[in-house]
């Protein structure tokens, strides 16, 4: 699997849906998350770095046939292709970490605050848990049975770690879906 395709699979999967609902719930005024318009920026620049590497792999496959059939003139040309290789990889590997990095900053954005007083007091989900729910309704459809710890290690297996307090809240609005269906 290629960078730029294990990156956007994490992206996917650090948010819960798709890179393409991610896109466009950007363009339409954002999410609130001051990191997702950065992490499309980079990815899109991976992206288009990956292209780039991709193009000169092919140019020195070529050369390299074209040495090969006897064209020693060639050479210079397979180790100018060879160096601007390299010089692509090391950047679409830094580009990945670099979108990596801010998939972590996010992670921590995430985590629950034990400032907000109001957090402890609320019985039901905060505008940001919207999100939350509907990864957990993904997680919760592939569930035999829905309870906490099935539901945590669904969570987790996404790469969501959420408080026992805000799982018990989506836990109880979830079950409250299914009894109305």
């Amino acid at each position: 699997m290629s960078t730029v395709i294990y990156t956007r699979h994490l992206v996917e999967h650090r948010y819960g849906r798709p890179l393409e609902d991610l896109q466009r719930h950007s363009a339409h005024g954002g999410s609130g998350d001051p990191v997702l318009p950065i992490v499309l920026r980079r990815l899109d620049g991976l992206a288009s770095t990956n292209a780039h590497a991709r193009a000169a792999r092919r140019n020195l496959d070529a050369a390299w046939q074209r040495c090969r059939s006897g064209e020693h003139a060639l050479d210079d040309i397979v180790l100018r292709y060879a160096a601007e290789v390299v010089d692509l990889e090391r950047r679409e590997q830094s580009e990945a970490e670099a979108v990596w990095d801010l998939l972590d900053v996010r992670l921590l954005l995430d985590q629950p605050a034990a400032r907000r007083p109001s957090a402890a007091r609320r019985s039901s989900p905060a505008p940001g848990d919207e999100d939350l729910i509907a990864v957990a309704r993904q997680v919760a459809a592939r569930l035999p049975r829905l309870n906490r710890e099935a539901l945590r290690q669904g969570l987790r297996a996404r790469g969501i770690h959420v408080s026992n307090r805000r799982l018990g809240t989506v836990l109880q609005r979830l079950r409250a879906e299914r009894d109305l269906h």
